[in-house]
């Protein structure tokens, strides 16, 4: 069985996300008509909107992830905003 370091799922859907927009922004730059078709702009903003609330849902599992272990394992504690004079 293979093992793989442990890598927080928000980076790995974010860092596809911004290699598709490097990409995307090199055909536009490359190609004359990319996308080609209304079809083609609609499925490259479809993709970039899934892209987008998948990176943002893994953000929030992750912070909620990361709160109930602390909650857990009693390190929680209370913040204070404290203001200089």
């Amino acid at each position: 069985m293979l093992g793989f370091a442990p890598v927080e799922v928000y980076y790995v859907i974010g860092s596809a996300m911004a290699v598709l927009a490097l990409l995307v922004s090199l055909l536009g730059v490359v190609r004359k008509d990319f996308p080609g078709s209304r079809g083609g702009e609609i499925a490259i903003g479809a993709i970039f909107a899934v892209l987008v609330l998948a990176t943002i849902s893994a953000a929030v599992v992750g912070a909620l992830n990361e709160e109930s272990e602390e909650h857990e394992e009693g390190g929680h504690e209370e913040a204070a905003l404290v203001l200089p004079r």
